[in-house]
């Protein structure tokens, strides 16, 4: 029993004699089998004891690693917060964020400097109770229009200006990209003032520069023109010769000053673009918004440009939609958009087709110009629309123009709220695209009649037969300007069609001059020493023994509308063509006095005004009146040779039969319009003298 009583006590290692055949050797062999399972048990527990120290050991090593871990990372990600808030805090540009709702999460110092909002804590306040309108409206597009990105210029504190630039903060998805969830917008603001004052500088030096070389470029074409004429008139045909050489010589001499007067009209189209972009960055553009039909205007810059065809083999195609709805837009200004886009279809298309097409997509109206020519190379086409920019170096050896022409069309079609683009494959051809909006809620004043009826109605009764003509011989034309060489020029093309020239080098002996030989019209400059262009024409015009005398504005400034409000009676923008000068000298000094004068009555205020602004910019004098009781006294005063007076206010104070038989009006013409008809349009009528 000593064996078992060594294995109760815990000595595994002794095994008991199994060999006998008995009931003894089987429970011997028993426990010893017994023995070595609990050996192996108990052997397995050590083991697993010493693991679990083991692994109990890594755990608090490992969590005291973590710790340090952990440790080290907060203090970078502390580190690395207060880096980014120190750039966040230190930015010259204003940082705003907004939240799903709009509300502001965060923003910077130099945005509440910006927005002279001082120190103010504006965390989690509403955007629109802290924002300005601008701002605001950045924020729900980058709500509504998620990746993209929108900019804006915005007015910033102590009238200074800021650049926004406003995107969406989107979650998204690793595997596809998709946007998973939306968490707010990000606004950055930048204080451009000094480039916008930069940018004015240059503009005024732009615009300055090409204005002054508009003086010397009107002699250069001025007296190029007479040298042509006089060659061509008097001196070639007098060169009679069977002399190889002079004849040679002779077409040689015909040909360079063909190409001088070509190249001086040239460059007064670029010049012309030089300041039709800086006009628009200023805002000095004059606006002649009105309603128009799309297929009108295609029509227009079809013809314009019908001649550009004749020397390629190039096909026009026109698909314009029927019954597109009227648009509101500046005639000329769209008109010389398309011109533009299709004089560039010809010059990069060398065969194949130009199609101008024209389609309505909701509430715009689409017109593109397609092209089967070269095409623009995926790295130009983002240059396209930029100033002094010319993709037409990768396709032409000489390509000519400013790169203004693009820019141009772009600078026009915004204004008009519509969109420009290209789209365009190397070698394969272009598509340029632009929208206009369709407005239909257009103002009844501006729809009230046809305008260009009115004006043919208008030169049939007040403008004088141009057929009349008198003699020139006795006729005097002061030819006033600062510039020795523009007199002279003048001078030369007056007197070869019979007038009598004087003239003034400045505005006060422009005035003296007059007063002492009264002259029978006035070539004006504007920009001249002692006293301006239109400070002469205001003295002229306010005095009655020189109010009736002719004047003819010759400018390189462009500002027809102040002209025509001091009355006088053409604005000619130099260089100018001396026929069409001429032309007008003898309209105008056929005609006897100054421009003719209409009186509009109406009491719809709206009315007299853009009847005021059409005719006015025709060269008529309006004098406005709004009030039926108050139109004899005008009429008797200022004598009209039209009176335009609304049907209802003429028959209400009998307008017609009172004048009648007030002296100097007996023979005034009148032009009635009708009171308003279903659609919105007025009618006129005429009443005989």
């Amino acid at each position: 029993m000593g064996a078992t009583e060594r294995i109760a006590a815990g000595d595994l290692n002794i095994q008991l004699d199994d060999t006998r055949k008995d009931e003894l050797g089987r429970l011997a062999n028993l426990f010893n089998s017994m023995a070595v399972k609990v050996y192996v048990r108990e052997q397995f527990l050590k083991q697993a004891e010493s693991e679990a120290k083991r692994l109990q050991k890594t755990e608090a090593d490992t969590r005291q690693h973590v710790e340090s871990i952990n440790q080290i990372l907060e203090g970078r990600v502390e580190e690395r917060t207060a880096h980014l808030t120190a750039i966040i805090n230190n930015l010259v540009d204003g940082l705003l964020v907004t939240d799903t709702q709009g509300k502001i999460s965060q923003f910077n110092p130099a945005f509440l400097r910006m927005l002279g909002l001082g120190e103010l804590d504006i965390t989690d306040k509403k955007g629109q109770d802290i924002l300005n309108s601008e701002l605001v409206e950045l924020v729900t597009q980058t709500q509504n229009h998620h990746r993209e990105v929108f900019t804006a210029e915005i007015d910033l504190a102590g009238g200074r200006i800021g650049k926004a630039v406003a995107t969406a903060i989107d979650k998204v998805a690793l595997a596809d990209g998709a946007v998973e969830e939306f968490l707010g917008s990000v606004i950055l603001i930048r204080d451009i003032t000094v480039e916008k004052e930069v940018d004015q500088m240059k503009t005024d030096f732009i615009s300055t520069v090409s204005h002054e070389l508009r003086t010397p470029l009107t002699s250069v074409l001025g007296f190029t023109k007479i040298i042509k004429k006089k060659l061509e008139d008097v001196i070639f045909p007098q060169v009679q010769t069977d002399n190889k050489k002079i004849q040679r010589t002779v077409r040689q001499v015909k040909d360079n000053v063909t190409i001088i007067v070509s190249e001086g009209e040239r460059l007064t189209a670029l010049i012309n673009d030089v300041l039709d972009i800086a006009k628009m960055e200023a805002g000095k553009v004059d606006w002649n918004m009105q309603p128009l039909l799309v297929h009108e205007i295609i029509e227009r810059a079809i013809a314009a440009t019908s001649s550009l065809f004749e020397t390629k083999h190039i096909q026009f195609i026109k698909k314009v939609e029927t019954e597109l709805p009227e648009i509101s837009g500046d005639k000329d200004r769209l008109i010389q958009v398309l011109i533009n886009l299709i004089s560039n279809a010809v010059k990069f298309t060398q065969k194949g087709t130009i199609t101008c097409r024209a389609t309505q997509r909701h509430s715009e109206i689409i017109i593109s110009v397609i092209d089967t020519g070269m095409g623009i190379a995926p790295a130009d086409q983002p240059q396209v629309f930029e100033k002094f920019k010319q993709v037409g170096d990768t396709l032409t050896d000489k390509p000519k123009g400013t790169g203004l022409g693009l820019p141009i069309c772009k600078q026009i079609v915004e204004h008009h709220g519509g969109r420009i683009w290209v789209e365009s494959e190397f070698k394969k051809g272009s598509t340029f695209s632009f929208t206009l909006p369709i407005h239909t809620n257009l103002p009844v004043q501006v729809n009230m009649m046809d305008m260009d009826t009115l004006v043919k109605q208008l030169q049939v009764t007040v403008t004088p037969d141009k057929s009349s003509t008198k003699k020139t011989s006795n006729r005097t034309v002061l030819v006033v300007d600062n510039e020795a060489l523009i007199r002279q020029l003048l001078r030369q093309e007056l007197e070869s069609r019979g007038y009598q020239v004087r003239e003034a080098k400045d505005g006060l002996e422009a005035i003296a001059l007059v007063k002492q030989e009264r002259p029978d019209l006035i070539t004006l400059d504007v920009m001249m020493p002692e006293m301006n262009g239109f400070d002469v024409a205001a003295v002229l015009k306010n005095d009655p023994s020189t109010m009736d005398i002719p004047i003819i504005i010759l400018s390189i400034i462009e500002d027809h509308e102040r002209g025509y409000r001091l009355g006088i009676d053409k604005y000619i923008t130099k260089p100018f063509e001396s026929e069409q000068l001429l032309q007008e000298i003898d309209s105008l000094i056929a005609q006897g006095s100054s421009k003719k004068k209409i009186l509009v009555v109406d009491e719809n205020i709206s009315t007299v005004k853009t009847l005021a602004d059409v005719l006015t910019t025709r060269g008529y004098n309006v004098i406005e009146v709004f009030d039926g009781e108050d139109f004899k006294e005008k009429a008797i005063s200022v004598k009209p040779d039209m009176i335009i007076v609304n049907s209802e206010l003429s028959e209400r104070y009998n307008i017609v039969k009172t004048l009648r038989f007030e002296k100097g009006l007996e023979n005034v013409f009148f032009l009635l319009l009708a009171n308003e008809k279903a659609d919105g349009n007025h009618q006129s009528k005429k009443v005989a003298e």
